[in-house]
């Protein structure tokens, strides 16, 4: 059952599950799988709904765990510095510029306390 998430993604999935499980029956419809996964982050096409459908044979509503086998099979996060990008509301070149001119350490690594600090100084 949804290997490969951690707690904090499989709770925010179990609430997005409730959420669209408005008969209460613990199962939601196929048709409903693309908006779940956009409201968990993802943005698959719909020939890529079609495309999951049709491999995992969802014909019938399906249980949480279930969806959770899917999500860690299907739905593939963004990258973390998108993430962040999209959070700073920051361009990408803005981004590759901030990244830069925090001091790496001499391992290679940003130190968590210079991060912060170039983040707030934005």
């Amino acid at each position: 059952m949804g290997k490969d998430l951690s707690n904090d993604q499989i709770s925010s999935m179990k609430e997005a599950f409730t959420l669209f499980d408005t008969d209460g029956d613990g199962k939601i419809s196929p048709s409903e799988l693309g908006i779940l996964m956009r409201s968990l982050g993802g943005n698959p096409t719909q020939a890529q709904l079609k495309s999951i459908i049709a491999e995992e044979k969802l014909t019938s509503p399906f249980d949480f765990n279930r969806f959770l086998e899917l999500m860690s099979k299907h739905l593939k996060p963004e990258p973390f510095d998108r993430q962040l990008r999209d959070a700073f509301k920051l361009e990408p070149s803005e981004f590759d510029e901030w990244i830069r001119e925090v001091d790496a350490g001499s391992d290679g690594k940003i130190r968590y306390e210079d991060f912060i600090a170039r983040m707030v100084a934005k």
